[in-house]
């Protein structure tokens, strides 16, 4: 009790296991259209090898990290005490980027799974729908992470439930061969692989948005690194076994698309399983949104109590202690980017988190020769670290390189999507980069910096 107010109950390793997996996966919903983009054997093979060479990696990293300075803010904050105020910001900023885009998706995969019911449902009411979904998880937001975490449970179990029938029935019908043809016929094999690199990423990334909140959950130096050693092999499997089983026992994988995995279940199981598949779709992306709403709105709020974000966003519920306009302001963005297409979404998320992730791995190489000290620009004194990843400086260097080389992959696939330069997008690119320099300067500009807690 401080002052005769009780603090909102914190997250527990067990809410923080089923956030991290929703955060990152909650279903295979999404990854459809690399399938007909890509061919259905290096889709299936991208799903198999990117935990090993890109989630692998960035999950040691964040439990390292987190393990070692659980502080409030998590990446933002690592960036900043090794890096200084530009480039903390500037990690915080291009996460924060990302974290809007990729919610954006979300909502707009509900309003496509309702589809299954409302084939024919007009663009207006489309945004309708993904506005209802924003500002609902605003609201349970609003209402602290202890919620959140409890719901995340009970809607992760649920959507497990129709991905293990229709796995069991693909199997069963077992007519096809899920790996052919192995690449598009209408593309090089290393175009098929950039085809699908966007969507992949955004599939096999989100480890560290929660880490913004480690002030919220339970003995934090203990709970992330097991969070997030569970949710990689979950989210794996929940991506691979149950797209191998549709293609196995369903096949049409040119015509995989936008909420492709109802049109698989109803096909394997009649309309019951479909309509099963597309319910688990709205709560999946509900899920998705509501968890993943928990970083996007924690990180303002953290900047503006470093004086790096205007003032305001620092502002709290006086009971559930949540950052109100933060959250106000993420939902009215979220809004606006309902309306774009969702492939669009997936692929402005991916190239903004390849390098904020790359920042991440910077600090950790830093912060491991570098620690700073007591006071020195961080929250919080370092930890003694309750997990280590085992490898000297030089193995963590080799450890970031093929992280390094998709991330360039992404951007190049950004700016030349099949080959051909695309000028209007590389200006989108430029612009979405120079965004982090230029607010960093508006904000600072005239501000007075309080001093650090």
């Amino acid at each position: 009790m401080a002052n005769g107010t009780a603090h909102p109950k914190k997250a527990t390793t067990f809410h923080l296991v089923f956030m991290t997996y929703s955060v990152i996966c909650s279903g295979a919903y999404g990854l459809e259209e690399m399938i007909s983009g890509s061919g259905p054997g290096i889709a299936l093979l991208t799903l198999v090898v990117l935990p090993f060479v890109w989630a692998v990696p960035i999950a040691l990293a964040c439990a390292e990290l987190s393990a070692r300075y659980p502080v409030e803010g998590g990446y933002y904050r690592w960036a900043r005490m090794a890096f200084g105020d530009f480039t903390g910001y500037m990690a915080g900023w291009l996460v924060w980027l990302a974290n809007i885009a990729t919610n954006a998706t979300f909502a707009v995969l509900f309003a496509n799974y309702l589809r299954y019911w409302y084939p024919d449902l007009p663009a207006f009411w489309h945004w309708v729908v993904g506005l209802v979904v924003v500002w609902v998880t605003v609201l349970l937001n609003w209402r602290g992470i202890r919620l959140v975490g409890s719901a995340s449970v009970v809607l992760t179990i649920l959507i497990f439930f129709p991905f293990l029938a229709m796995t069991l029935l693909g199997l069963a019908h077992f007519d096809h061969n899920p790996l052919v043809p192995f690449v598009n016929p209408e593309r090089g094999a290393l175009s098929a692989f950039a085809a699908g690199l966007g969507i992949a990423v955004w599939l096999y990334s989100g480890f560290e948005k929660l880490t913004t909140n480690a002030g919220e959950v339970e003995r934090p130096s203990r709970a992330f690194p097991i969070a997030l050693a569970i949710a990689v092999p979950m989210a794996a499997a929940s991506y691979i076994i149950p797209t191998f089983a549709a293609l196995a026992g369903h096949g049409h994988w040119s015509d995989w698309g936008e909420s492709y995995f109802s049109v698989a279940a109803q096909a394997l199981g009649g309309p019951a399983l479909g309509a099963a598949m597309a319910a688990g779709g709205l709560i999946s992306s509900t899920c998705l949104l509501m968890v993943t709403m928990l970083g996007q709105s924690r990180l303002p709020m953290v900047m503006a109590e470093d004086g790096l974000f205007p003032r305001v966003f620092a502002r709290k519920h006086p009971r559930f202690e949540t950052p109100t306009v933060s959250l106000v302001v993420g939902g009215v963005a979220l809004s606006l980017l309902v309306l774009v297409r969702f492939s669009y979404l997936a692929g402005l998320f991916s190239l903004v988190q390849v390098l904020a992730y790359l920042l991440i791995f910077a600090s950790l190489l830093r912060l491991r020769k570098h620690s700073p000290l007591p006071g020195s620009g961080s929250v919080a004194a370092p930890e003694q670290a309750s997990f280590r990843i085992p490898l000297g400086t030089a193995g963590l260097a080799l450890m970031t390189v093929p992280s390094v080389i998709l991330s360039g992959m992404v951007v190049v696939e950004s700016i030349w999507p099949g080959g051909a330069f695309d000028r209007w997008q590389a200006v989108r690119v430029l612009l979405v980069f120079a965004s982090g320099p230029a607010t960093y300067l508006g904000f600072r500009m005239g501000r007075n910096r309080p001093n650090m807690r």
